[in-house]
């Protein structure tokens, strides 16, 4: 979106030309020259929107416009327009683009070249047809899922697990990651991997992140209550909060009352984001974290080591943990290159501070590299699969055996 100057008299578009933007005008006066409409032509002022065929592909413009006078123009691409579209509910998206082809087609059927029924062609498949139609069973299947999910956190379907992240140096169960799973009515229990991306594009993420943290809130309590009975130390249960939740207005205040009206010690809780979240704008990353670190939360900035500016967030940012991303040590072994970045994480982060978790370990050898790198903690597979409730009752206090 960008403003444009026209002077009195310029063409801003020609009949039956080719358009990608449509235009809205911010000052002067705009001539539309109207081959559809009863009005051979009439004046458009500030507040109104013309060329709107520019923004459906395929479609060229059914008028001509022409500057009465100078004027400022704010200037809209079809890329936007399909951007927005695209990330609005999916039911609204749908219903936008099928409003904007209708449109498009009855105005080629009542203005266009006249057709009679025996020297039309026999329809063919159109590459952009296929598109439109694959597209819309895209946003039909995005509006199911949409339904089911909002469904499913009314049903209770939904519930977390917990994969246990282990010391490194002593062997004890310090803490758990928060995991989600969907308790399917006729599919079963499905992984994020299912639904998640779905949640990203429809905002459902919000209020799923919402029971999530309030969720594993409950949880670290009860496990602290037992993990007092039975005289060991605290464990901690780490959540993952994701760009479209950290972008919540006062998203630090809704932390604290959920910890407040849960009895969680904010002190157990950690809150794990990508660095996407810290991309997405920097001066609201910095207010945010700098809110929940004085509310006594830890912070964890997960999948270290895959992005381009992952080394000047470390000291940008109050992190107090960093992960170093299964990507490296899935080829730690195995790869030269990966040692040596994991070995520079390592060492990077002990200078400044900040504690270390390797994920995805599933081989002992890659357990012994990390505790010879004095890594802080390890989590995968080896160490343990993602745990029921139950089942982490049955683990806490205890040392893992590898």
């Amino acid at each position: 979106m960008y403003r444009k100057q026209v002077k009195q008299g310029e063409t801003i578009f020609g009949y039956e030309q080719p358009g990608d933007s449509a235009f809205l005008v911010e000052s002067g006066q705009v001539r539309i020259l109207d081959k559809i409409t009863q009005k051979d032509s009439y004046l458009l002022g500030p507040g109104d929107m013309f060329g709107e065929y520019g923004v459906i592909a395929g479609a060229s413009h059914y008028s001509a416009a022409v500057a009465e006078e100078d004027c400022l123009l704010l200037v809209v691409s079809r890329e936007e327009i399909e951007e927005k579209t695209n990330s609005a509910d999916p039911m609204i998206s749908l219903f936008l683009k099928f409003f904007m082809e209708r449109c498009h087609d009855l105005t080629k059927r009542h203005h266009g070249v006249p057709v009679t029924p025996q020297d039309q062609p026999a329809p063919l498949p159109h590459r952009r047809d296929i598109a439109l139609r694959s597209h819309r069973e895209q946003l039909l299947k995005e509006f199911q899922i949409k339904e089911e999910l909002e469904r499913a956190l009314l049903n209770d379907e939904m519930v977390l697990y917990f994969q246990p992240i282990i010391s490194l140096r002593g062997g004890f169960t310090a803490g758990f990651e928060a995991l989600l799973r969907w308790q399917h009515p006729t599919r079963g229990l499905l992984s994020p991997y299912h639904f998640i991306d779905i949640a990203e594009t429809t905002n459902m993420i919000v209020p799923i992140g919402d029971w999530v943290f309030r969720e594993a809130c409950k949880q670290a309590r009860d496990f602290n209550l037992k993990t007092a009975e039975l005289g060991k130390p605290e464990v901690f249960v780490s959540i993952n909060i994701s760009a479209n939740q950290f972008a919540v207005p006062n998203i630090s205040r809704r932390f604290k009352e959920i910890t407040e009206e849960t009895g969680a010690d904010v002190s157990t809780i950690e809150l794990e984001i990508t660095e996407s979240v810290l991309m997405e704008d920097t001066a609201h990353a910095k207010k945010v974290l700098g809110e929940v670190k004085e509310l006594g939360f830890d912070l964890v900035l997960d999948d270290f080591g895959t992005g381009y500016s992952s080394l000047n967030y470390l000291h940008q940012f109050p992190i107090d943990k960093l992960k170093i991303d299964r990507s490296f040590t899935h080829t730690v072994l195995t790869d030269e290159s990966s040692l040596e970045i994991v070995r520079a994480i390592s060492g990077l982060a002990h200078n400044l501070n900040i504690e270390v978790v390797a994920e995805g370990i599933e081989e002992r050898e890659q357990l012994s590299l990390y505790r010879d790198l004095d890594c802080h903690f390890g989590q995968g597979y080896l160490i343990s699969k993602p745990l029921s409730v139950q089942d982490v009752y049955g683990i806490l206090g205890t040392r893992m055996s590898i």
